[in-house]
């Protein structure tokens, strides 16, 4: 049988659709985190965040299966080029033979180093999974288990880890002295600490925004996008979050921090959406049987005020009883052991890179 690695565009639509195709074989229907649509809109050039940058999609056959798939993103500022969208069977020539035309692309573009995975930008999905494999979180990034080992095999090394919290249910307060002192501090100097609305979303967005656009430019492929993609690409979260579940914090009628949790709706948000997606949506967000955090920040001239966030989610958490995950806390970050009590379980990510010099690893 052989093996045979094709480059291709958009134009070529048996080689778009069996790039499409792919993940939808290899994973089981509630394992399934793909977005078609996104995917589809980045080969096409016409995703809101096209215009930063330039790609090179690549598939892998043997025979006339396709059996390996990535993409390469070329920013034209960057000496790191990206490759995600990383989907393969567990074949170490075929993963092989991809890595070697990824490795090709980002010498010819004269980049001195592979960073993956990133689907394309830090705004889309980056980082990949290594342990407690079954039924994704909302908001996970989800991959075969041996994916790894094939990263590592074509010469990739870790370069920063990412863990994510498995709490058991808040029934009490125990160990969180400091953090219900800290919030009341908060509130006494004059800090208001509250949750948004549905009919002021894209007022809050635009605060969240304001904040984050700087909190997280220090994150590995980060790139800066403007505020009206950064609105557009997250309106979304308008029609699922549970709003107590969210908060904002302001001094002087200034947000200076945010706190944003959503049910966990598994993978019921992504793909194509039907009438039982939307009713599961639904039953999940009136009553939800956990929560997902997903995103926190704080202006860092506003010290402690990230203890005092933690602590009002802690009390929503307290209300429902139910359990919740922490997402993909960077490695070193010191929220990472907050309710350590209460933690179940770990799960762990990973950002790998490989260095290039001309055609060949160094």
């Amino acid at each position: 049988m052989s093996l045979n690695a094709v480059i291709f565009n958009s134009e070529d639509k048996k080689r778009v659709k069996d790039f499409l195709k792919l993940p939808m074989r290899l994973y089981a229907r509630a394992e399934l985190t793909q977005n078609e649509a996104d995917e589809l809109a980045l080969l096409n050039g016409k995703h809101i965040l096209s215009r930063y940058f330039k790609i090179t999609p690549i598939l892998v056959y043997r025979d006339e299966r396709a059996v390996s798939r990535a993409v390469v993103t070329i920013y034209p500022d960057d000496s790191a080029a990206y490759v995600g969208f990383f989907e393969s069977e567990n074949d170490s020539a075929a993963a092989g033979m991809l890595f070697d035309t990824v490795t090709r692309i980002a010498a010819d573009n004269t980049k001195t180093e592979i960073i993956g995975p990133v689907d394309c930008s830090f705004w889309i999905k980056y980082r990949l999974k290594t342990n407690r494999f079954g039924i994704p979180y909302t908001g996970e990034p989800y991959n075969k288990s041996y994916y790894l080992k094939l990263w590592e095999e074509n010469g990739f090394e870790v370069s920063q880890r990412y863990f994510s919290n498995q709490y058991m249910v808040v029934d009490g307060d125990e160990g969180c002295e400091k953090y219900a002192a800290r919030l009341a501090e908060k509130q006494n100097e004059g800090y208001e600490i509250k949750s948004p609305r549905a009919d002021n979303f894209d007022e809050t967005l635009r605060e969240v925004y304001s904040l984050l656009i700087e909190l997280y430019s220090g994150f590995p492929a980060y790139k800066r996008i403007s505020e009206t993609e950064f609105c557009a690409m997250f309106k979304y979260l308008k029609s699922i979050l549970d709003y107590d579940m969210v908060k904002m914090a302001y001094y002087d009628k200034k947000a200076v921090g945010f706190f944003i949790s959503v049910p966990n709706f598994k993978n019921s948000v992504y793909g194509r959406m039907n009438p039982l997606k939307l009713l599961k949506i639904l039953c999940e967000k009136m009553k939800p049987r956990s929560y997902v955090m997903l995103y926190m920040g704080v202006d860092q001239t506003h010290r402690g005020l990230g203890k005092a966030l933690a602590e009002a989610i802690r009390g929503e958490l307290k209300k429902r009883r139910v359990p919740s995950v922490g997402a993909l806390i960077r490695s070193g970050n010191c929220n990472k052991d907050y309710m350590e009590r209460l933690i179940d379980f770990e799960y762990e990510y990973v950002l790998l890179k490989k260095s290039i010099r001309g055609n060949e690893t160094v």
